[in-house]
């Protein structure tokens, strides 16, 4: 069965550089016939390019898009100028329930297999604009001193011109710091409330302390003068039997008389 002949475009792919960015390019396949066919393509650099899909089948007359990205590169080389890297799409017919195998793409096993080959373009990066403008660009410069020199006409007056200092601000922006003053301004009386709690509570500890200190002395002063008043009992008693006996003696010794 001849493989019919597939539109591929283009055919030429061309990459516009950029340092540091990938580039992507797009090939196209367009089948016109009323046969299913199958396609894979390659490269000559498959580390600098990355294929998607890079195999597949285009169904009867419909066609199928293919993203071909170039790896990031780090600075534009010499090389780029000449490239010499190069594509192929490879077609073959495929039967209606066919699905594609290892030996679909194989030359031997499909004498109906036709080859597109693409070539790659890198043009190089954008130049920068020229600091000194060209003739034409001078002869409009001219043109428009020129045409600026006449005055321009008044403007209307208008009754609430827009300020001009004053630049529209986003309303949740506003919302935002709003709501962020708010919450400084919160976060400072929970402080102040904090550290005067903490003077109280200091405070208080500082009473507490007194209080026990004054406690302890008073049970101390009160065990001593305890101790005292109990060593002075026997003496007390003893003085008291002894004024006791003289008073008898006294009265005995009168009422003798």
């Amino acid at each position: 069965m001849a493989s019919p002949d597939m539109e591929v475009t283009p055919s030429d792919l061309r990459f516009r550089f950029q340092i540091n960015k990938q580039l992507l390019a797009t090939i196209t396949i367009n089948n016109p016939s009323n046969q299913r066919v199958a396609f894979k393509i390659k490269t000559t650099a498959p580390k600098k390019y990355v294929v998607r899909p890079s195999s597949g089948v285009v169904e009867p007359c419909s066609n199928v898009s293919i993203q071909v990205i170039m790896q990031a590169q780090k600075e534009y080389t010499p090389e780029f100028a000449n490239c010499k890297d190069k594509f192929m799409v490879q077609t073959t017919v495929l039967e209606e329930a066919e699905q594609i195998e290892k030996d679909t793409f194989n030359k031997e096993a499909r004498k109906d297999l036709k080859e597109y080959r693409l070539r790659v373009t890198i043009e190089g990066p954008a130049a920068p604009p020229s600091p000194v403008p060209e003739a034409n660009e001078a002869d409009d410069e001219g043109v428009a001193v020129r045409v600026s020199a006449v005055p321009p006409p008044a403007p209307a007056p208008q009754l609430a011109p827009p300020s001009a200092t004053e630049p529209a601000v986003d309303p949740r922006l506003r919302n935002a710091v709003d709501n962020l003053h708010a919450a400084t301004v919160e976060n400072q009386q929970l402080k102040a409330q904090v550290d005067r709690l903490q003077r109280e509570r200091d405070e208080l500890r500082r009473q507490l302390d007194i209080f026990q200190l004054q406690s302890g002395a008073f049970k101390t002063g009160a065990s001593a003068s305890q101790q005292v008043i109990t060593a002075r009992r026997p003496q007390l008693s003893m003085a008291i039997v002894l004024l006791v006996a003289v008073v008898a003696f006294l009265v005995g010794h009168y009422m003798r008389f």
